[in-house]
């Protein structure tokens, strides 16, 4: 019996032409009222002298919720819509076409990647949740962290991978950190963007060309 076909992508150059991440977290860094030179130095000291884990993403510590989702909705419009591969997102609308149950499983935010997703109809997201308490983000990160083997985790949480046909499934991704889940899918597909693919052709992944 045939099951569901799986078509997930990964976001950074991949569906886009750059590192989300690098450029999103400046932006909030600028609109953050409590980012400063001082206020992070003092914030530092604390968690060292209580010897406390210092939060992953510093641009977001204590930063109101709607100032990061408004910010989400002007990186999309300003830097996300413009670096958009067309190879991959004309593959990923034939998936659409064919009824294939599509993913982005990426390691940038759910926040902005969601804005992406309502525009194309693309439902399903497995990405980093950001954690946030009174209305404000903590700069940690809410459960599992979406990179590598970490990516299947938090996707067969999602869904019930029984109910797919991996063998006749489809992955894009442009890095090598994404073996596993490439080697998740029949149709495993590295994206060409610069980077060194001996790994990909080693393993005999099928390389798109943008």
């Amino acid at each position: 019996m045939s099951g569901k076909i799986f078509a997930l992508f990964d976001f950074c150059e991949t569906i886009t032409n750059f590192q989300t991440l690098e450029k999103f977290l400046p932006l909030v860094a600028q609109k953050n009222p409590y980012y400063t030179h001082k206020t992070n130095a003092e914030r530092r000291e604390k968690f060292d002298k209580l010897g406390l884990i210092y939060p992953r993403y510093e641009a977001l510590i204590d930063c109101p919720v709607d100032i990061v989702r408004n910010t989400a909705k002007e990186f999309l419009y300003n830097h996300i819509i413009n670096n958009i591969n067309k190879n991959v997102i004309n593959k990923l609308f034939w998936h659409q076409d064919q009824g294939h149950v599509v993913a982005i499983v990426s390691g940038g935010f759910e926040i902005y990647i969601r804005e992406f997703a309502k525009i194309y109809g693309i439902e399903h997201i497995v990405a980093i949740d950001l954690e946030n308490s009174d209305d404000k983000f903590t700069g940690n990160i809410h459960g599992i962290h979406t990179m590598q083997e970490r990516k299947l985790y938090k996707l067969s949480n999602m869904f019930n991978i029984k109910e797919f046909d991996l063998k006749n499934s489809y992955a894009y991704s442009d890095c090598v950190s994404d073996i596993p889940l490439l080697s998740f899918v029949g149709h495993p597909n590295v994206i060409e963007c610069g980077k060194d693919l001996k790994w990909a052709k080693l393993l005999n992944f099928n390389i798109l060309r943008n």
